[in-house]
């Protein structure tokens, strides 16, 4: 049986947004067998999967710094013999493993991530605005570098785990939750501020969306920070249901996967959302889709944007943490609360 050692570590989106290209392998190939190593938290993306063993990378523990990765590479090696890494993450720590594993006789390949163009994408002055490949497309070009092609879905579905199903009907009959309404989740976070539609705005939002149709709103974040902000919104609107916190992420993708939409930025849960099938409406800011981290199998429609030809310095930023040129962050500033609301109605009017 063929061994292969896919490397792929942060961040949840892109580490979720492998599962398209592991589902088409795993398909494709059964007789090959695939060790992914990542978080242990995002093991639940690749639980559905035949022949997929994930192998948790401790960090903080076990294998953190070059000692660790040593660590790691020997338990690797322990576990069965490789025939060839396959590396999706293309950062230091991947840059040691194949080191270690070319000094064992196994050969590597590695992902594009078309640095170049993207550069060009972003940069202020002569911009070449094109549409860049999706992520899940650069996964499969990689696959296919590595003599095995592949054919993601598109749209694709994470297949329901069992306990986590269970996990999340407990959680919504303590809250008496029912499905007589639309659910719709709201995830106004983002890791950088530059993809952030103002936070003060979701408080207009939620009352104009209330006042629109009987809906269920669940709100979605993570730490203590994201925490507390959600806090302050439910004690505004105390129908709105705070997921943060209280779900396994196995949990949330379920519920995930349950919503009528999602509501999101350009961010880790967007990419849940598309994944589980679930209608989005994402906010872009500094960030752009044609830059190739748009909803996977997800049009325009899926999109809230500034045009570019409106606000020429977008995108300014591939993942959002550059500053603003502008200095007033006019690309998630302009977006207003009538426009958002506007396109939440018209998601939940939509038959699905």
């Amino acid at each position: 049986m063929t061994q292969l050692l896919l490397l792929r570590f942060s961040a949840m989106g892109d580490v979720a947004l492998l599962a398209p290209v592991v589902e088409a392998f795993t398909s494709r190939y059964p007789d090959a067998q695939l060790t992914v190593v990542t978080r242990p938290k995002f093991s639940v993306f690749f639980a559905q999967f035949p022949n997929v063993r994930v192998v948790g990378l401790d960090v903080a523990g076990r294998h953190k710094g070059l000692a660790g990765l040593f660590r790691l590479f020997q338990e690797l090696r322990k576990a069965t013999t490789f025939n060839l890494i396959i590396d999706a993450n293309e950062n230091l720590r991947s840059a040691v493993l194949k080191r270690l594993f070319r000094m064992a006789g196994v050969m590597s390949v590695t992902i594009d991530k078309g640095r170049a163009d993207k550069k060009a994408l972003t940069r202020k002055d002569n911009k070449i605005r094109r549409q860049l490949p999706h992520s899940i497309e650069r996964y499969a070009q990689l696959f296919e570098r590595a003599g095995f092609p592949v054919a993601p879905a598109k749209p694709f579905l994470f297949t329901p785990i069992t306990s986590a199903e269970a996990e999340l009907n407990h959680f919504l009959a303590s809250q008496q939750i029912s499905d007589s309404e639309p659910w719709l989740g709201i995830a106004p976070f983002a890791q950088h501020h530059q993809k952030m539609w103002p936070f003060e705005r979701f408080v207009p939002l939620l009352a104009s969306i209330y006042a629109g149709r009987p809906v269920r709103i669940f709100l979605f974040g993570g730490g203590a920070q994201e925490l507390a902000q959600l806090d302050t919104l439910q004690q505004r609107f105390p129908q709105a249901v705070v997921v943060a916190g209280k779900l396994s992420l196995a949990a949330e993708l379920a519920l995930i996967g349950r919503l009528s939409g999602m509501i999101c930025m350009d961010s880790g849960n967007m990419h849940l959302a598309a994944l589980s099938g679930t209608p989005v409406l994402s906010i872009w800011g500094a960030t752009h889709p044609d830059a190739g981290f748009g909803p996977w199998g997800q049009g325009d429609d899926a999109i809230i944007q500034v045009p570019a030809d409106v606000l020429t310095c977008r995108p300014c930023s591939v993942f959002g943490n550059a500053p603003c040129w502008r200095g007033d962050l006019a690309c998630l500033n302009d977006i207003s609360v009538d426009t958002v609301a506007l396109r939440v109605q018209q998601l939940l009017n939509a038959p699905r």
